[in-house]
């Protein structure tokens, strides 16, 4: 099972994939992940991040099944990190 945080490496995409999905939904092997990317600017949407030099990017949410696919393992954002991610994805979804 991932976890919220986690860096995984997904069979058949070619960028690394940030889990954001709680815990809970990541039981089954399906989450929502963030991908990491070297293709855009730094933004108020493309977060750095201390894994790599690649930006996240918040508002290319995806939904993913692993059960179907093989993945890898390859690190965990640190918790205040997280809970940046985690408000600007939030932020997307304000209706101000």
């Amino acid at each position: 099972m991932v976890s919220q945080g986690e860096i995984i490496k997904v069979e058949g995409i070619k960028n690394h994939l940030l889990v954001v999905s709680r815990d809970i939904i990541n039981e089954n092997e399906v989450c929502i992940v963030i991908p990491l990317s070297n293709n855009f600017s730094e933004s108020i949407t493309h977060i750095k991040n201390s894994f790599s030099k690649d930006l996240l990017i918040t508002e290319q949410l995806r939904y993913i099944d692993l059960n179907t696919r093989f993945y890898k393992k390859l690190g965990t954002l640190p918790l205040n990190e997280m809970q940046n991610i985690i408000d600007v994805i939030q932020g997307l979804f304000d209706i101000f």
